[in-house]
């Protein structure tokens, strides 16, 4: 039986779980690192593993909403450029946020079957609090948009799909290759700034 941490050796652990874990799975992807290499990198054993996450995927959503808080902060405190018009500014926030992503290996490498994967092996639960952060992202989004001045022409639930379906097209990387891939991007970003901005 695992032994007992207290709560600083806790929060230590789980510090070094999501340090440890995010350079396990940048390195050999969600699916081919083990509950083994991710115990012997913290130095717990695999009984203690499993008092603080019920899977390794549980540990790598915990990883990926990590990076991206990170993300929305950055977007969130992105600068307006004044002198330029509004879909040209939501273009620039969704490219910048796009770039800022793919300098995360563990965002650059994630595929359509890493998503897929663990959507089956998380809890359903855990997906919809998942889905819930993102519906609070659109909000804030949303709301910096209309402070900077700019009118939204569009819902929050439709904007808050067509920011999915960016990430959702960035799954289909390798199948488009990366010059298609890029070009398909910047169209798409225009469209989704313009449909925000009533263009």
């Amino acid at each position: 039986m695992p032994k007992a941490f207290s709560e600083q050796e806790k929060e230590t652990i789980r510090a070094q779980m999501r340090e440890k874990g995010k350079k396990l799975f940048e390195r050999h992807g969600l699916k081919k690192t083990s509950v083994d290499e991710l115990t012997e990198a913290v130095r717990i054993s695999k009984g203690a593993f499993y008092l603080f996450y019920e899977s390794k995927e549980e540990l790598f959503l915990e990883i990926l909403e990590q990076i991206e808080d990170e993300i929305q902060t950055a977007i969130l405190e992105f600068a307006i450029h004044p002198a330029a018009n509004a879909r040209t500014n939501i273009s620039t926030m969704l490219r910048s946020f796009l770039l800022t992503w793919d300098a995360y290996p563990l965002l650059k490498n994630f595929s359509k079957s890493d998503f897929d994967y663990l959507a089956r092996k998380v809890s359903s639960e855990r997906i919809l609090q998942h889905a819930k952060s993102d519906e609070e992202f659109t909000k804030q989004f949303i709301n910096k948009i209309k402070r900077e001045g700019i009118a939204v022409k569009a819902s929050p639930r439709i904007i808050g799909n067509l920011i999915k379906s960016l990430f959702f097209m960035s799954l289909h990387r390798d199948d488009l290759g990366e010059k298609a891939y890029d070009e398909s991007m910047n169209v798409m970003i225009d469209l989704v700034a313009g449909y925000i901005v009533g263009e």
